[in-house]
């Protein structure tokens, strides 16, 4: 509930009070004014896409195009909106935890095989997801991605 018990009314019609609600695919909260929330909405929305194109993340096709297509395909997912969040060091490592996750699962290494993040960000090439937000909008978006001879 809001701060007011006072009712709202559109065309003779109550409207409801929340705390918080989801416009233009971003969580906004009218009480809860940290971002974890929205945070781990974005990191389950790149898991959904990087789990809908497992089979491209899984097969044995060379990592460059797997990178071509983490990059155009979950990252925007994973950093929507990101531009107006206030990141705090909790949420720089829950971002960049959740990336090597899937780097890792990319390159098919377990937890037991132990590499560090640098040397998996090494083979991978992907763009970090902090680095992503800093370079703004309209920056590390998909262009510049097209594949024209199937090399990398």
């Amino acid at each position: 509930m809001m701060d007011t018990d006072t009712p709202i009314y559109v065309s003779n019609t109550q409207t409801e009070n929340v705390e918080s609600y989801i416009y233009l695919g971003q969580r906004y909260s009218t009480r809860d004014k940290k971002q974890d929330k929205e945070i781990q909405r974005r990191i389950t929305a790149a898991w959904t896409a990087f789990a809908e194109h497992r089979d491209i993340f899984k097969c044995n096709i060379a990592t460059c195009l797997k990178r071509q297509f983490y990059n155009s395909c979950v990252l925007p997912a994973m950093t929507h909106g990101a531009q107006t969040w206030t990141f705090t060091i909790q949420a720089k490592n829950k971002l960049a935890t959740a990336q090597t996750q899937m780097e890792r699962s990319m390159l098919n290494i377990a937890y037991r095989d132990t590499q560090t993040y640098i040397w998996i960000r090494e083979k991978t090439k992907v763009t970090d997801v902090i680095e992503r937000d800093r370079s703004g909008p309209g920056h590390g978006t998909s262009a510049g991605y097209e594949i024209t001879d199937g090399h990398c």
